[in-house]
């Protein structure tokens, strides 16, 4: 049997396939045929003819493959020939045995025609991408290389549509698209195109494209991921060069019936391969460009920034040249408070002016806070979305309402040799649309622009300094001449202009502390009143003043005193000259800078104002220790650096002139005898060699006189000072006489201490021994006489038992009396239960109102010491029933380390030193008893009183 001519013309796979589907069909009378070819390392259906061929699912026709023979299975029979196979549905069994006759036949043809369509595919393929070429003609330019590799991918495959798309990011997780290049689209991409991991891993890492048929692969998910483009076939290849994933290359097309062929797959690959080269050298190319565009704006806005030596001029230079550069929506520079925590826009453009007034963005918070701290630039892509917070009060609030104007925020700091200077923070409405690359060009336009101010800092520094000098000068200079009113007036002047202040004062005080002369300029001269509530706000330095401190009509002021200098004085702490005060009608309190110039002003001024009192001063002086030294009785004689006298007081005079004749313009060495010569040259040479000076002792004139030799200054001269020695030895026999007799009155008052404590001793001995008596011997001779009398009492009746009665009450009151008297001698709960115990009882015995109150760590004292104690509170209680007149009065025990501190107060009429001293007149010893008791018992005493404020008694003990 001989094959259709049609089967050795076709061209293609599928030509072959459907002239054998015909002819097959035909031979073996089958309900229906299918051609199955293998492409590609793959097994697929190219053509079918006739019906029930949805009892095959491509099984049968695989394992014929695989065995090279027939396989059969129901109506279904499978002819493998070459690298295809024949499915019959319903085949005769002759027919079968006639296609198995034909199978190599069969083979050749379709050798023949995979080998025609390879020859063909490689020219198409080498034609397209040369005309690709051709048409990108090299340019450089993605906007038209990629449109152009869309365009022709589409009409090389007879497709519609076509895209290519860049990465913009890529991971673990697939890719995605940015912009996207489209052919034949109706409608727009936005939000770029997503890749899953199966699809990149398949186009990236194994770099082979990816066919897309609707009728096989529907339920697939890749259909899925297609869904929204709705093609019929596709094509899918990366673009990748050097290495480096760039993108895909997508093409599709939605007519009914349309397949995508490995030919077509191999021919997008090839143009993707191509355009991939095209848009790696447009990508290099770009970058060159954009670093080239970068230096070339740097380069220009270096010089922009240069032209400025003004630091406002300089911050608006760089927010104009931030916005050309990196097109932002607004931009604000923002400068580092003193104290290192806050910073408050210093200049801005573009940004409300709501925003300005009240932001004050705080150091590591929100994007420019955290540029500060970390000194390196800080980018948020949408702030509304992250988490970097505000850097204020007002924009946390702003954020949390949803209304904050801005998405992409970038903080550049600003770096100066001094630290951080601030930040320049950029504001875009939209999210951040910079790159990397954007990011680093503007770290370098932050530095310049660092660089920039730092200048203009310096310069201003530097003019304000010359400023400052000129004001310094000219205030020197016109109080260096007079301190007339009217130079007065020009110094003030020339303060307040150089202060950039509305008005200025400057007022002079006297030794009192009141003003005794004024100066203004621009204003009206102030009442004494005014002048003393502006004195009132003086400090050590300068000091801003609020609107309420202010004369009237300003809104802030600042004062600083005038203060001349005063040995061993610190700065700010001398003599008060007066004081100087400058406002402004602007509320805004003066900076650090203004209070450092008014300083400055101000010490100039003390300085050249003392300079006059300084000198009077001295004048004074001199006169002052002249008249001293005229009316000492010492010698004092003064020489120059060779010996020669200089000067000599009437005392020195007196004594040496009627032996040595005038004294002035002698020399000292070789006064005043000639046996006194040696003793004056050995003082002249130990008074240059040591700083304490040279002494020694010489007789002139029949007075003995002790001489000591100084250097005065520099060397420039020698101080001799002679002092009578024979009038010192008079005065210390004096001192040494006197001085025996304070002993001996001292041993002597030592012995009546003695004697008074013994003495003390003794009449408590005494008190214990009658009061031991009249407990123990008259007490009980009268408890017995008591009951003598009662028992006599109950024997009597009528008058004469009444009158038995009344004697046994006259017994018993004296009974009582004899108690409280032995009681009062001695009292035993002293002896028996301690101190605490015994001022309780003396308390509850006082007719005033007598509380008791302890502190501290109670505790046994000695004896003695428990005794003084309770001494001085019965006697200071006695004197306060006979004299005070209180109400009520208390004692107060506080025992301390090594001490016991008993103060007994009453709230009586009190008493004056004068009233105490009368009583001591009179007779009333009670508070010199007191003192004395306490001073013999090695404590203190303390006495606070005054009339109508009662009375404190403090005794302070050891123990």
């Amino acid at each position: 049997m001989i094959l259709p001519p049609s089967l050795a013309q076709a061209s293609t796979a599928p030509q072959f396939g459907d002239g054998v589907a015909r002819f097959a069909c035909a031979l073996t009378r089958a309900h229906g045929v299918r051609v199955w070819v293998v492409s590609g390392g793959q097994l697929g259906e190219v053509a079918c003819e006739g019906r029930g061929l949805g009892l095959s699912d491509g099984t049968l026709a695989a394992r014929a493959l695989g065995s090279g023979a027939l396989e059969e299975a129901g109506m279904l029979s499978c002819v493998p020939f070459g690298c295809g196979v024949l499915e019959c549905v319903g085949a005769s069994p002759e027919g079968v045995q006639s296609l198995i006759g034909l199978a190599p036949l069969l083979a050749l043809a379709l050798e023949g025609v995979q080998a025609r369509e390879a020859r063909r595919g490689h020219g198409r393929r080498a034609e397209t991408v040369e005309g690709l070429v051709r048409r990108l003609a090299g340019s450089l330019d993605l906007a038209e290389v990629l449109p152009a590799t869309a365009q022709s991918a589409a009409l090389a495959l007879g497709f519609s549509r076509a895209f290519v798309g860049l990465f913009s990011e890529f991971g673990e997780a697939g890719a995605r698209t940015g912009e996207v290049y489209t052919y034949g689209f109706d409608h727009e991409f936005t939000g770029g195109i997503g890749v899953g991991p199966v699809s990149f891993e398949k186009l990236i890492r194994r770099g082979e494209a990816i066919r897309f048929e609707r009728a096989r692969d529907a339920q697939t998910p890749l259909a899925r991921g297609l869904a929204e483009l709705d093609p019929v076939a596709a094509v899918i290849a990366p673009l990748s060069a050097r290495g480096r994933p760039l993108g895909l290359l997508y093409v599709d097309t939605r007519t009914p019936g349309s397949a995508a062929s490995e030919d077509d797959a191999r021919l997008v690959l090839a143009l993707a391969e191509q355009a991939s080269l095209a848009i790696d050298n447009a990508r290099l190319y770009a970058i060159e460009t954009r670093k080239r565009e970068a230096a070339e704006a740097l380069r220009e806005a270096g010089a922009a920034l240069a032209g400025s030596l003004h630091l406002q001029d300089t911050l608006a230079r760089v927010l104009d040249r931030a916005s050309r550069l990196f097109g932002t929506d607004a931009a604000g520079v923002y400068e580092l408070q003193p104290d290192g925590r806050t910073l408050n826009i210093l200049s801005a453009v573009g940004l409300p002016s709501e925003y300005v007034l009240r932001v004050r963005a705080k150091v590591g918070a929100g994007v420019t806070g955290r540029a500060a701290q970390g000194r390196e630039p800080v980018a948020a892509r949408d702030l509304t979305a992250e988490h970097y917070g505000g850097g204020s009060r007002y924009t946390r609030q702003l954020l949390a309402q949803g209304t904050y104007p801005y998405r992409g925020v970038v903080g550049l700091p600003l770096l100066t040799r001094g630290g951080v200077y601030g930040v320049l923070t950029l504001y875009w409405t939209a999210p951040l649309p910079l790159g990397e690359d954007d990011l680093a060009l503007a770290g370098v336009f932050a530095a310049q622009a660092s660089l920039a101010i730092e200048n203009a800092r310096l310069y201003e520094e530097e003019l304000r300094q010359e400023r400052e000098a000129a004001v310094l000068l000219g205030v020197g200079r016109l109080l260096g001449e007079d301190q007339s009113d009217r130079a007065l007036e020009g110094a003030i002047r020339l303060a307040t202009l150089a202060l950039n202040a509305g008005r200025g004062l400057i007022a002079l005080t006297g030794p009192d502390g009141g003003v005794t002369r004024c100066a203004t300029y621009n204003l009206h001269p102030p009442g004494a009143e005014e002048l003393a509530s502006l004195r009132a706000q003086l400090g050590r330095g300068p000091r801003p003043l609020a609107r309420r401190a202010c004369l009237p009509v300003a809104g802030s002021g600042l004062i600083v005193p005038l203060r001349g200098p005063e040995p061993g004085a610190d700065k700010g702490a001398g003599a008060l000259l007066g004081f100087v005060y400058f406002d402004d009608p602007g509320t805004a309190a003066p900076g650090d800078r203004a209070l450092a110039l008014a300083r400055s002003v101000a010490d100039q001024m003390a300085l050249t104002l003392s300079r006059e009192w300084l000198l009077s001063a001295l004048a004074r002086e001199e006169a002052r220790y002249r008249q001293l030294a005229e009316g000492a009785h010492d010698l004092i004689l003064s020489t120059d650096a060779s010996g020669t006298v200089t000067y000599a007081n009437p005392a020195a005079t007196r004594l040496l002139g009627p032996l040595t004749g005038p004294l002035v313009g002698a020399g000292l060495l070789r006064l005043p005898t000639p046996a006194t010569q040696g003793a004056l040259a050995l003082a002249w040479e130990r008074a240059h060699r040591s700083a304490s000076g040279g002494r020694t002792e010489i007789t002139v004139g029949g007075m003995r006189l002790e001489v000591r030799l100084s250097v005065v200054g520099e060397g420039q001269g020698v101080l001799m000072v002679g002092r009578d020695l024979s009038e010192l030895q008079t005065l210390a026999d004096e001192i040494t006489r006197r001085g025996q007799a304070l002993e001996a009155a001292t041993s002597r008052q030592l012995e009546l201490r003695t004697y008074l404590t013994l003495f003390t001793q003794a009449q408590e001995e005494e008190r214990r021994r009658i009061s031991r008596e009249l407990h123990d011997d008259t007490a009980q001779v009268l408890i017995a006489s008591t009951r003598r009398v009662a028992r006599l009492a109950r024997e009597l009746e009528g008058a004469q038992r009444a009158r038995a009665d009344d004697i046994l009450q006259d017994l018993n009151a004296a009974i009582e009396s004899v108690r409280r008297f032995a009681r009062n001698l001695r009292p035993s709960v002293l002896d028996d239960l301690g101190l605490l115990p015994a001022l309780e009882w003396l308390a509850s015995q006082a007719r005033t109102d007598t509380r008791l109150e302890v502190s501290g760590q109670e505790r046994r004292l000695p004896p003695a010491v428990e005794l003084t104690v309770f001494r001085l509170a019965q006697e200071a209680l006695n004197n306060v029933d006979r004299h005070a007149g209180a109400g009520t009065a208390a004692i107060r025990v506080a025992f301390g380390p090594g001490e016991v501190r008993v103060a007994i107060t009453d709230d009586g009429r009190g008493f004056s030193t004068e009233q105490a001293e009368a009583q001591a007149r009179a007779g009333h010893l009670g508070l010199i008893g007191l003192r004395e008791r306490v001073a013999l018992a090695g404590g203190d005493l303390d006495v606070q009183s005054a009339p109508g404020q009662g009375t404190s008694l403090v005794f302070t003990l050891p123990g």
